[in-house]
């Protein structure tokens, strides 16, 4: 059984009330604390390893302290790993603890939805790729404090929406328009319906806008289970009968494999066709030759989202200062 210290037991060894430690806790300004004190009781906690009690606290403030994370069936779990520890680690440094919450697609009653009532949970911050506004209804309906962190950016129900994302897609469509790469084949993966991370319908309003004398074709590979085996079969087929100038892909697995096809006879340089992987993996930096990539702050989005939410819960966000987020388009090997 696990044990730990108490306030109690940690104001007794200072020699003061159980109120002054739990105001050196909180950091109570207003109250009158010589500072020869709030270093005794500070190093007390630090040499027992004194943790408050959560549960204890949030029944007498009404508030929990503990933010609910919420990951779209949909979402990139590579890439928003980083989005997660940037958000934790905020959250950490406030005091703040994560429940973690996946979406399912039958769901009509998410299970964060009885948190929140139950007072388990302050707020929600969605991890979303697409669907931001059915991924949020619940959220609305019971009127749950809520952010949305997303491949263009974070945004929350009063701030301005991003547009990272759809920024740099329109940096690839100019790409391929100087380099006069006419004929685009943007590949994705059936997943038994459903395309994870698919950009593909942005991409083609883009191009339409950008480029529209361009040949741009959505190669569909159909799979039952989304992995490099299944993939290959239907992907070689398509490569081995036609010829293009740039492949354009959003998952990582067939970003991958295209290089592989397009090398498969050994390795030249500057590459024919062109390789360009509209997503944030660091593997493909070392590979060799290497692929062109977007580098989108995930980390950073992440911290971000964790501000904005405490920002909200503490009726602050009028003061807040909304930040818009860059993704860049990397150049390397495969489009140099």
């Amino acid at each position: 059984m696990k044990s730990n210290i108490t306030a109690k037991e940690i104001a007794k060894i200072c020699g003061v009330s159980q109120a002054t430690v739990s105001y050196v806790l909180n950091d109570r300004s207003d109250k009158r604390i010589s500072q020869q004190t709030i270093d005794r009781v500070r190093q007390a906690i630090k040499e027992y390893h004194y943790v408050p009690n959560e549960a204890a606290r949030s029944m007498r403030n009404k508030k929990c302290a503990a933010i609910g994370i919420v990951c779209a069936w949909d979402y990139s779990r590579q890439s928003f790993l980083e989005t997660i520890e940037g958000i934790g680690r905020h959250l950490d440094k406030m005091h703040h603890t994560l429940t973690l919450f996946y979406e399912k697609k039958e769901d009509t009653f998410p299970s964060y939805i009885n948190s929140y009532k139950s007072n388990l949970i302050d707020g929600l911050i969605y991890i979303s790729n697409k669907e931001h506004e059915r991924f949020v209804e619940p959220a609305e309906k019971y009127g749950i404090p809520y952010v949305v962190v997303c491949m263009d950016g974070v945004f929350s129900k009063r701030s301005p929406k991003p547009h990272a994302f759809d920024d740099v897609l329109k940096e690839c469509a100019a790409f391929c328009k100087e380099k006069e790469l006419r004929s685009i084949r943007y590949f994705s993966v059936d997943n038994e319906g459903v395309f994870v991370n698919n950009k593909f319908p942005q991409f083609e309003e883009i191009v339409s806008r950008i480029y529209p004398e361009c040949d741009l074709e959505h190669v569909v590979i159909p799979v039952r289970y989304r992995c490099p085996e299944n993939i290959y079969p239907g992907l070689k087929e398509y490569m081995d009968t036609h010829d293009f100038d740039i492949a354009i892909s959003h998952n990582y697995d067939i970003g991958y494999l295209l290089q592989r096809e397009i090398f498969k006879n050994g390795v030249v340089l500057p590459q024919h066709p062109k390789n360009l992987f509209i997503n944030n993996v660091d593997f493909y930096a070392i590979t060799y030759p290497s692929v062109s990539g977007i580098s989108i702050p995930y980390y950073e989005m992440g911290r971000y989202a964790a501000k904005l939410i405490l920002a909200i819960l503490a009726g602050e966000e009028e003061e807040f200062s909304y930040q818009e987020f860059t993704c860049r388009l990397i150049h390397r090997q495969s489009t140099m």
